[in-house]
């Protein structure tokens, strides 16, 4: 069985606050637009004697720190299976950039279990299962477009007909989530969510440019002062010819939008650093 696994940018990233007691103490609560794009991995399972994972890419783990690995112990443990799988990962999403690909693997590999070993979960339960794998997994039981909040359990599907186009800029290193988070300055975060809200409406009403219009993070506050070199990218982008450009997560990776009747490769050329070219999953 294989699947591809499409991974996803965030149009907007609110840091609500830190959670202060219950389950996820120490967590943030969000407040994030998340939109499913066209570039993927692929995930193939197969029957075997014992549980393995192999992948193109020397950066990604292929012991017990890999989420399809955790996904796998998971339905085991939970639901008494005894059968094992072969997993082999052609990655694709560049790794450590703040594309949640590993998430999107992670709840793959979760659907893709479901129907081999005919558990019959519900949406609903493959989200709980996923929540239990990583903040970013549940999203893509829903995929498309979401508002998700995260750790608060917040996560619904948002009706948005509009197709953009990007640019991933990818630096040649990546940021660390928990540095990311760490280098907060709390009294700059969650201004923006009136953005957030009009982002929403905007995507129900299908007006792409008023989504253009909301695209924000606030992790751009700690991650540029951290890592300055990404304000020069996010430059690059906006000189090159996009529309905007923005963090992704907490990156590395920018993404700019690229306006209509202007050629991606064009701007694609223009970047210092490598890119890819992407579009909304249709």
């Amino acid at each position: 069985m294989l699947r591809n696994s499409y991974t996803r940018l965030t149009l907007a990233l609110d840091i609500i606050g830190k959670i202060h007691d219950g389950p996820w103490k120490g967590y943030h609560e969000l407040g994030t637009i998340k939109h499913q794009i066209d570039l993927c991995d692929t995930i193939t399972i197969e029957p075997s004697d014992h549980l393995s994972l192999e992948c193109n890419d020397p950066q990604v783990p292929c012991d017990e720190r890999n989420l399809c690995l955790q996904a796998v112990t998971l339905l085991q443990r939970e639901y008494d299976i005894t059968h094992s799988v072969r997993i082999t990962i052609d990655k694709r999403i560049p790794v450590k950039g703040g594309l949640a690909g590993g998430s999107a693997n992670a709840a793959t590999t979760l659907m893709l279990l479901n129907e081999l070993w005919k558990i019959h979960l519900s949406r609903r339960q493959l989200m709980k299962l996923g929540r239990v794998l990583g903040m970013d997994v549940p999203f893509y039981f829903i995929g498309h477009t979401a508002f998700d909040s995260e750790a608060t359990g917040v996560c619904r599907a948002l009706s948005c007909g509009i197709k953009l186009n990007f640019v991933l800029a990818l630096p040649d290193f990546g940021v660390s989530t928990a540095d990311a988070y760490r280098g907060i300055d709390y009294a700059k975060i969650g201004k923006n969510t009136d953005l957030t809200a009009s982002m929403e409406k905007y995507c129900l009403a299908k007006d792409a440019q008023g989504v253009v219009s909301s695209i924000h993070n606030d992790f751009e506050n700690s991650v540029f002062t951290a890592y300055p070199a990404l304000r020069t990218v996010k430059e690059e982008l906006l000189d090159a010819g996009c529309s905007t450009a923005v963090l992704s997560g907490s990156g590395s990776t920018l993404y700019g939008i690229v306006p209509g009747g202007v050629n991606t490769a064009d701007i694609q050329k223009k970047m210092s650093c490598r890119t890819i070219a992407a579009s909304t999953l249709s």
